[in-house]
């Protein structure tokens, strides 16, 4: 177990976060085998256990690699609009953006871009996401920091989050969740039926994102009630 032990109160409760160092996950690793290795010999009753959601993906082979990526003029266009944030290209890569085109089409792309821009002067934001769909606010990639090879990939979303996460449930028996973290936002994209905290409670306890997304290589997270 890593030596940093982070703790968090999120409506009075207190948990303690072990983010955990692996070898670097590739699409030939297998969950079951990761979880056996490094969270395992660790594990305790009652422990919650967090996956990040690009790790999962990558063990499903949900990757694109970019020399697969054509990007359109419309890709080029649209991220012209889109909100630069800090440390964080987000759907301002082209690239990125031309996942998005082609895993949605050409029509809902153009209205969520119609939408938001009509709507982004009075204060109204997200929209593009809400009309594209969590499919595309899942999509990964081409992010500064990002460790090689990961760094020339788009990462999709996990297929089947809540199914992984009850699968690895009755293998282990401990709470599995499966979260999307960023310096920007945190979503839960999967839990298994066990969970011990509402999922806007795990959100909290991993807003500041102590697994990281770059060089850390510590997609995994132990989260402990403090007794």
């Amino acid at each position: 177990m890593t030596d940093i032990k982070l703790a968090i109160k999120v409506n009075e409760k207190n948990f303690l976060r072990y983010p955990i160092k692996t070898h670097l996950i590739t699409k030939d690793d297998n969950l079951s085998d990761i979880i056996k290795k490094y969270i395992q010999p660790i594990l305790q009753p009652g422990d919650m256990v967090v996956m990040s959601e690009r790790m999962v993906a990558i063990t499903q082979g949900r990757l694109i690699h970019e020399s697969e990526i054509k990007v359109s003029w419309l890709a080029k266009f649209l991220i012209k609009f889109v909100k630069k944030w800090p440390n964080d290209s987000g759907f301002r890569n082209a690239k990125k953006m031309q996942v998005a085109i082609n895993m949605i089409g050409y029509p809902r792309i153009l209205l969520a871009a119609f939408v938001s821009a009509l709507t982004k002067p009075f204060g109204i934001r997200g929209l593009f996401y809400r009309i594209c769909g969590h499919e595309v606010a899942e999509i990964d990639g081409f992010a500064p920091g990002t460790i090689q090879p990961y760094d020339h990939y788009a990462v999709l979303g996990p297929e089947n989050p809540n199914l992984v996460c009850n699968n690895l449930t009755k293998e282990f028996n401990n709470a599995f969740a499966i979260v999307d973290a960023n310096n920007i936002d945190v979503a839960v994209l999967g839990t298994s039926d066990n969970l011990p905290i509402t999922k806007s409670n795990l959100r909290l306890a991993f807003i500041d994102n102590p697994i990281g997304q770059g060089l850390e290589q510590t997609p995994i997270c132990i989260v402990r009630s403090e007794r």
